[in-house]
């Protein structure tokens, strides 16, 4: 196990639900196409929940404007 830095500065081990949770957010940002990524949301949201589907959306939001800086 390692310690890795989510996109808030916050360190957390490397097995942590926080790492899941930023590492699944960035798979679905990375995919290719706007038509793809909706379509991931929008089984995750049908599978988990709008507030888990939201909370990823947040997520991918914060990553993608760390990323314009």
């Amino acid at each position: 196990m390692q310690t890795v830095t989510l996109i808030d500065g916050t360190q957390v081990p490397s097995d942590s639900e926080a790492w899941r949770h930023e590492c699944e957010a960035r798979a679905i940002a990375a995919l290719p196409s706007l038509a793809q990524r909706r379509e991931w949301m929008q089984s995750l949201e049908h599978r988990r929940g709008k507030a888990e589907a939201d909370r990823l959306r947040a997520t991918m939001t914060a990553l993608w404007k760390a990323k314009k800086q």
